[in-house]
């Protein structure tokens, strides 16, 4: 069976970590399967690696924009699958082509059109960008032979739109505990510590878009002013893909003085993050629209303390490994950081509770599901 598997959304965070697995992992399993790999410019540099078995292609059109990407996707999609005697296509990113006869398998990767309020704090051309992802997202599911959620929340969001999803199949995403694992104090640590300026920290992981809600956590933040040591530092590890968001937030820290305390780190090398999540008092995840929360995994496999959005999938995802709050409370949100600080005992039991919930993720048996959906329609 010859599998294609568009890759081509795959730009930064947990996209590219989802793609980077999978693609290893089919890659471990012993099949006959061929794969063929479609992606940007920029992610064949990222995905490639030499298998008998794997075929990487790559497109300029898709590179320059998301609203390019789509049009590539129902336009000259479907004329390549034909050519290359495609059996089934994957798209890991909401949509697939529309007008082709190949077997398609969808992931619901992106929730955030389907979202309440999503108009809000919206630019046009983002506005545009959400109602066309939200339409040919519902489309794609009614043309989907199976379409994976990864966490039961993201299947709920879509539902409540008053889309009928048949042949649907939750799998969570995993972790890679070779990269991802507890970290001791170290030299390579305090070399982190130098390199960014680093003291104590509470540690947010992700890319810097307005549904993440960083200002909230901002908010929060200035509010533990003489509640807290004034060495603890606020620490963000993420690409920026809203400028004038984060315009915002810089103008709020350098209004209040907090300029020097709040720390943007923007895009780390992955073999760094342990080290922050290890190493962090806490790890703080006030983000109100996820499908599933990877950095969430990531923070628990390290044995980090966490607080989260009360949102799901957040609960769904943590459990028992996390404290939750109302994200859009930045009252609320110091409340809980307050407390927990001063709570050793607390922060103890949300440690040993982030190891064993993390057990319950792993990359090895997302890749193995999700073959076995592929191989279901062949």
């Amino acid at each position: 069976m010859k599998i294609a598997i568009n890759a081509t959304s795959a730009v930064a965070g947990g996209g590219v970590t989802y793609i980077e697995n999978l693609l290893y992992y089919l890659s471990k399993i012993n099949t006959t399967h061929q794969y063929l790999i479609f992606t940007t410019l920029a992610g064949k540099d990222t995905f490639y690696f030499q298998h008998p078995n794997f075929e990487f292609l790559s497109f300029k059109i898709p590179s320059r924009s998301s609203i390019l990407r789509l049009c590539w996707e129902q336009m000259f999609l479907p004329i390549l699958l034909k050519r290359k005697e495609v059996d089934i296509l994957f798209s890991p990113a909401n949509v697939c082509p529309l007008f082709t006869k190949i077997p398609n398998v969808i992931m619901i990767q992106n929730i955030e059109p389907f979202r309440n309020g999503v108009s809000e704090n919206q630019d046009l051309a983002q506005f545009v960008r959400l109602k066309i992802l939200k339409l040919l997202t519902i489309l794609s599911i009614k043309k989907a032979r199976r379409v994976i959620f990864p966490s039961t929340k993201a299947r709920i969001d879509i539902e409540k739109s008053g889309v009928l999803i048949k042949h649907a199949e939750v799998v969570y995403h995993g972790i890679d505990r070779e990269i991802f694992h507890p970290c001791s104090e170290d030299n390579l640590l305090r070399q982190i510590k130098k390199k960014y300026g680093l003291d104590k920290w509470i540690l947010y992981v992700s890319n810097i878009q307005r549904y993440k809600n960083f200002f909230e956590l901002i908010k929060a933040f200035v509010l533990l002013t003489g509640k807290v040591e004034d060495n603890i530092q606020l620490v963000f590890a993420g690409e920026c893909f809203d400028r004038k968001y984060y315009e915002e937030m810089k103008t709020f820290l350098v209004k209040q003085g907090y300029e020097n305390r709040v720390i943007f780190l923007g895009n780390i090398p992955c073999e760094e993050l342990p080290y922050l999540y290890s190493a962090c008092v806490l790890f703080v995840f006030p983000s109100t629209c996820e499908s599933f929360g990877l950095t969430l995994v990531e923070a628990m496999v390290c044995g980090t303390p966490i607080l989260a959005s009360k949102v799901e999938p957040m609960p769904e995802i943590c459990a028992n490994a996390a404290i939750y709050f109302d994200p859009m409370d930045p009252v609320a949100i110091a409340d809980v950081i307050g407390k927990t600080l001063n709570d050793q005992e607390a922060i103890s039991s949300l440690r040993k509770n982030a190891i064993e919930r993390a057990k319950t993720f792993s990359w090895e048996n997302t890749v193995i599901r999700t073959l076995k959906i592929f191989e279901s329609i062949s």
